[in-house]
C-alpha cells in the first residue's frame, strides 16, 4: 500500500489536458509511505519540495530522507541531495552525498554517489564510490548492494578494509590495509566472508611495515576478529622475516594474531618453528608456547616457551630449555636462557643469574708428549 499525501503549489489552469510540455506539478512537500502485504511498514522517504511530471509517473525531489523498516522496527535512516521516484515507487534513484545509516547493532554508516534502489526487492545497490563505516574500520568497493530484508552487504569489484588503532580519521592513514575479492557482511549479526587472494599491509607505531597473504578470510565484526584461512603468510621486508601458518586470527581490537596450528618462521639466517604461536602486533612481540625450535648455522635451540620482540631484538626461550652446538658437540640446559638478534639474524644467548649445566666434547689430540691444556671458557 502506498500512499501519497502531496500538497499542490501551483499548476496549470486546465489540468485535465496534458500534453509533453505540460510543465510538472509542483509540490512544497512529498510523503510517501510503503506498508508490506501483512500490513508492516516497508518504508517511508519524504521531501520538501517535488516535481510530479504525470505523463511518466516520474517524481523529483530536493533533499530527500527517509526509514527503511525490518520487522516493523526502523533499521535504517536514508537520505540523499536529490531523488527520481519512478511509477509511484516501483523504482528510486537516490543521488549526491547518499548515506544509509544503520540504526540498530553497528550503527554502519553506508555512503556512495549514487544509489539505485528496488523496494520490491528490497534491494538497494550503491553504485559509485560505495563505502561502509563503523566505529574503527572502513570497507570500500566498486559497487555494494544491501538487502533490507536480511542487512546483507555484499561488495563487489576491489574490494579494501581499513583499520584504524582507535576511531576512524579520515586526516590519518590507517593502521591496516585489506584487500580481498567479493565480500559479504551481514550487518545484523556481524559476520563477514571474503575470497581471496587476501593481500594487506600494516604499519607499527615504528612505521615498520607488515605484509600479510591469505587464501579467503572469514570472521565477525561484531566480535572483532578475522580468521585468515590457510596458507597464511606474514612478512616484516626490514628484517627480513618470513612467518608460514595455516588458519590463523586476527583479532583487530586486542591487535593480535594467533594459531594453534603448527608454523615456522624465517629471519636471514634462523629459523623458528613451533606448534602455536601468539603475534601481538602493538607490542611488536612473537609468543611460542609449544614445541618452541630455533635453528640457525651450527645452532639449535629447544624449549617449552620462545618470545622475540622484532622491534629490540630481544629473544627469550624458557622451560626444559637445551642448547645444542656443533662446535665441540657442545649441550647446555638451563630452564631460562636470554638472547639477541645480531648480524644475520643469527640469536646469542645467555643465562644470567640461573643455573646452567654444560657438555662438552673435545677431539683427542695426537699421541705423543704435549702440555695439557686448560679447556676454553664456554660462552652463550
Amino acid at each position: 500500500m502506498l500512499a501519497l499525501p502531496l500538497v499542490l503549489v501551483g499548476c496549470q489552469s486546465s489540468p485535465e489536458i496534458t500534453t509533453p510540455e505540460t510543465p510538472p506539478f509542483v509540490f512544497r512537500s512529498l510523503d510517501l509511505r510503503q506498508k508490506k502485504a501483512d500490513g508492516q511498514r516497508d518504508w517511508d522517504l519524504s521531501s520538501p519540495e517535488a516535481r510530479y511530471n504525470v505523463r511518466q509517473r516520474l517524481v523529483r525531489a530536493r533533499n530527500p530522507a527517509g526509514v527503511l523498516y525490518r520487522n516493523n522496527r526502523p533499521a535504517f535512516a536514508i537520505r540523499a541531495q536529490s531523488a527520481m521516484v519512478f511509477n509511484d515507487g516501483e523504482l528510486v534513484i537516490l543521488e549526491g552525498q547518499v548515506q544509509l545509516q544503520q540504526l540498530q547493532g553497528q550503527k554502519v554508516l553506508i555512503s556512495g554517489d549514487r544509489l539505485r534502489w528496488t523496494p520490491g526487492q528490497s534491494l538497494l545497490v550503491i553504485e559509485q564510490r560505495p563505502q561502509a563505516d563503523d566505529a574503527s574500520s572502513r570497507i570500500r568497493s566498486t559497487t555494494a548492494q544491501l538487502r533490507q530484508d536480511t542487512q546483507q552487504l555484499t561488495l563487489k569489484g576491489v574490494v579494501q578494509l581499513e583499520q584504524w588503532t582507535g576511531k576512524v580519521n579520515k586526516q590519518v592513514v590507517p593502521t591496516t590495509v585489506i584487500r580481498t575479492g567479493v565480500a559479504d557482511w551481514n550487518l545484523g549479526d556481524g559476520a563477514l566472508k571474503a575470497r581471496g587472494p587476501v593481500l594487506g599491509q600494516r604499519r607499527d607505531d615504528q612505521n615498520t611495515l607488515q605484509q600479510l597473504q591469505a587464501s579467503r578470510l572469514t570472521g565477525n565484526t561484531q566480535k572483532g576478529f578475522i580468521d585468515l584461512i590457510e596458507p597464511v603468510q606474514v612478512r616484516i621486508p626490514k628484517r627480513q622475516g618470513v612467518l608460514e601458518a595455516l588458519t590463523t586470527r586476527w583479532n583487530f581490537q586486542k591487535e593480535t594474531l594467533t594459531s594453534s596450528e603448527p608454523f615456522r618462521a624465517r629471519m636471514e639466517q634462523s629459523s623458528l618453528s613451533g606448534q602455536n604461536f601468539r603475534v601481538n602486533l602493538k607490542d611488536t612481540t612473537v609468543l611460542v608456547t609449544g614445541g618452541c625450535r630455533l635453528k640457525q648455522p651450527g645452532d639449535q635451540l629447544d624449549a617449552e616457551r620462545c618470545l622475540w620482540n622484532w622491534s629490540d631484538d630481544a629473544v627469550l626461550a624458557e622451560g626444559q630449555v637445551v642448547l645444542r652446538r656443533q662446535a665441540n658437540d657442545q649441550i647446555t640446559r638451563s630452564q631460562r636462557l636470554e638472547g639477541k638478534v645480531g648480524k644475520q639474524g643469527l640469536v646469542v644467548f645467555s643465562a644470567p643469574g640461573d643455573k646452567v649445566r654444560s657438555q662438552l666434547s673435545l677431539e683427542e689430540g695426537r699421541p705423543g708428549p704435549q702440555k695439557k691444556r686448560k679447556p676454553a671458557p664456554v660462552s652463550f
